[in-house]
């Protein structure tokens, strides 16, 4: 008896220890994800959606997505199936397809957050509203084909509404065939600042506003030093209606967006 319990003794010795070099090759994991997130971090929080798009439409929603795949998933996987005690050949078939599943997850989630990005702000009947890119490629359009209503890598744009029963008709039949919105419809956009003095009988009362709410007004006064202002008059509101949270966009009198107020609070206007 004293001889079997010696060589199980021995035999356990020489195995490695399962726990810590599953959680040794998983913290290994995490360094690689982790550097592979802050890349993503940056290309969300600057490129693909700047203030004030990361907090209205979907910004933190998308790096949740990439902490999900990339942070949690490869790690979690790398603990799970990891063992030290498998051959190197088994070891190494095991880590192949952990980083095929990864990259797979990883490309998933970079192309959803990528194609939800908001490409430009639409005015429709006086409220803004986010543009994407994939109405857009439905209607055979692309990027480029925006500049021609504003500059700048987010224009705005202003939809104008169908004037006769032949345009509503057309308006109704991509609405309802092609799930396009009417603030989506290529066709109906033209110039911001064409229309911009009919978009000036929407501005908000910023004064109201912004007396209901300390952080409208906290913003708004940070606005109006920067610009030098001393009325916040001298300036036009209008409400964009994020796919998450509002903000409020402000534009000078010829047209040019010169900020955006934004709320932690989940009050809607």
């Amino acid at each position: 008896m004293e001889t079997l319990t010696t060589e199980t003794a021995v035999v356990d010795i020489k195995q490695p220890r399962l726990l810590p070099a599953k959680l040794r090759a998983a913290s290994i994991h995490m360094g690689i994800s982790a550097t592979i997130f802050l890349v993503f971090l940056y290309l969300i929080v600057v490129e693909w959606y700047p203030p004030p798009y990361f907090s209205t439409d979907g910004g933190w929603q998308g790096v949740q997505i990439m902490v999900l795949v990339d942070i949690v998933l490869g790690p979690m996987l790398t603990f799970i199936i990891f063992n030290p005690r498998k051959s190197r050949k088994e070891i190494m078939l095991d880590l192949s397809i952990i980083a095929v599943l990864q990259l797979g997850a990883l490309a998933w989630g970079a192309y959803t957050v990528y194609n939800q990005r908001p490409i430009a702000a639409v005015e429709w009947q006086g409220t803004l509203k986010p543009l994407t890119i994939e109405p857009l490629h439905v209607q055979g359009k692309d990027l480029g084909d925006l500049q021609q209503f504003g500059a700048g890598p987010r224009p705005v744009i202003h939809a104008e509404p169908p004037e006769n029963a032949e345009q509503v008709a057309k308006m109704l039949e991509l609405t309802m065939n092609k799930e396009i919105g009417a603030e989506q419809q290529f066709w109906l956009f033209h110039s911001f600042k064409g229309f911009f003095a009919d978009s000036k009988k929407h501005s908000l009362n910023i004064g109201t506003v912004a007396g209901s709410n300390a952080e409208i007004r906290s913003g708004l006064d940070e606005i109006l030093s920067r610009e030098g202002a001393k009325k916040a008059e001298e300036f036009i509101y209008l409400k964009f209606a994020g796919r998450y949270k509002d903000a409020i966009f402000v534009f000078n009198n010829a047209g040019d967006q010169i900020g955006a107020i934004t709320w932690d609070s989940p009050d809607r206007l």
